[in-house]
């Protein structure tokens, strides 16, 4: 079944009403008419079966069913700070990170990443990481949208990630312990923050840094990942070894 996950604004009461791209795709991609369902969702962990009332010019109007059982999506929180990487591999980054069910992505302008958004490019590409991120949940059938932020220096990512149950930072340089060794001491935990680098990975101030804060390095072994895919590789590590995986 078709999913939409949507702004709370769009509920009232026991309806919803679907508008701008959402509305588009249910009447002329899909070609659904009132009585067909649908799923849909606030992007916050609920969603709704729901029959469709009405097909009008530019909104879709909802009838809400019973909420339905997601399983388990809320257990754990993954945080991903990640280092700005070159061209749009950013967008590869947020599509399979959402896929994995990340709740958060935030953007990290560390000292080595080559690029440097202006305000107007910063506001360009949140907007289209946001947009990702909604379309892959929705593909993916996850019940949240994972939040996708501004582009942050890593002295605030290290104070971000540092209110987290668990904090780790990937460190090509296999300075600090196997990541699989870090979470072994660590049962039950609610949120976990992991740091990966940009091209090039993390300037050794920036790791010490991050480790006087207790963020503390780690790696994946000896096999060297590229960026847009150590945070996916860590993200399906750690959900592995929670027995999350698949969830």
């Amino acid at each position: 079944m078709q999913r939409y996950l949507v702004p709370p604004s769009c509920f009232v009461g026991d309806t919803a009403v679907l508008r701008g791209e959402d509305a588009h795709h249910i009447a002329r991609v899909m070609r659904m008419v009132p009585g067909d369902r649908v799923e849909v969702g606030d992007g916050s962990g609920t969603v709704w079966t729901a029959v469709i009332e009405l097909v009008g010019a530019g909104e879709v109007h909802l009838s809400l069913e019973n909420p339905l059982e997601e399983d388990g999506e809320a257990r754990m929180e993954l945080v991903l700070l990640q280092g700005l990487p070159k061209h749009d591999k950013m967008d590869l980054i947020v599509q399979k990170a959402t896929e994995l069910g990340v709740a958060r992505v935030i953007p990290v302008a560390a000292a080595r990443s080559v690029v440097r958004y202006q305000t107007e490019q910063q506001i360009r590409r949140l907007q289209r990481w946001r947009r990702i991120a909604k379309e892959a949940a929705e593909q993916a059938k996850r019940s949240r949208i994972p939040e996708i932020v501004q582009p942050v220096s890593a002295a605030e990512a290290w104070q971000l990630a540092s209110q987290a149950d668990v904090a780790l930072l990937l460190d090509e340089s296999r300075r600090g312990r196997p990541l699989a060794t870090a979470l072994a001491g660590q049962p039950g935990v609610g949120r976990i923050a992991f740091a990966v680098g940009p091209e090039g990975g993390w300037d050794p101030g920036e790791v010490e840094e991050a480790a006087s804060l207790g963020v503390e390095p780690v790696h994946l072994g000896p096999r060297i990942l590229r960026t847009e895919t150590a945070g996916i590789a860590a993200a399906a590590a750690i959900l592995y070894h929670y027995g999350e995986w698949g969830r």
